[in-house]
């Protein structure tokens, strides 16, 4: 009865954990304000829809473990695709007129992985991130001109322990689609 007990409490303690953490999926301030930038240099705001390949991207989220030893084995639900669409989408938006009826843009996604690390501790009651990292890789089509590119950001928390439970993954989602924006604006622009 004794073994019993203590299995069952290893494939509890080693199975790992759900964890929904309150993410925020529009553009920060700081990422509009640096688009504004862009914004200004465009003469004539061009009329675009866009759409994604695979369309299911704008849907997805990742269920994944974190990428440090704290929190590995966590089913931390990350919604990249959700997230990253609609930040890259509000960015675009800045400078082009997006509509439903605009020459199309598709974005195929190549690659687009979210990483992320807790925070060691044992006095820490709820997960905060520590280390938040993002790569996009994609191709780009509008009327026949077609590129392509990777994206790539990290941000580390100054602070030991963590201060926010998702604010660093959502900065280099924000710094992933002002990227992916700025590339969108030059190559539509020439």
């Amino acid at each position: 009865m004794k073994r019993l007990i203590l299995l069952s409490i290893l494939v509890t303690f080693l199975s790992g954990c759900a964890v929904s953490l309150p993410f925020n999926n529009r553009l920060s301030y700081a990422g509009i304000k640096e688009m504004k930038t862009v914004e200004e240099k465009v003469k004539e705001k061009p009329i675009i829809s866009i759409n994604w390949e695979p369309n299911t991207f704008l849907k997805r989220i990742d269920i994944q473990g974190a990428d440090g030893f704290v929190g590995g084995g966590s089913r931390t639900r990350i919604p990249t695709g959700i997230a990253l669409s609609a930040r890259i989408e509000e960015a675009i938006s800045t400078f082009a007129n997006v509509t439903s009826t605009g020459k199309p843009l598709v974005i195929t996604i190549i690659e687009a992985r979210s990483g992320f690390e807790y925070s060691a501790g044992i006095f820490n009651v709820t997960p905060a991130m520590d280390v938040g990292s993002m790569v996009l890789k994609a191709s780009f089509n509008i009327e026949g001109a077609t590129w392509s590119g990777e994206y790539r950001s990290i941000k580390k928390e100054p602070k030991i322990g963590g201060t926010s439970q998702t604010a660093l993954l959502e900065e280099v989602w924000d710094d992933v689609a002002v990227q992916v924006a700025k590339d969108v604006a030059a190559h539509i622009t020439q």
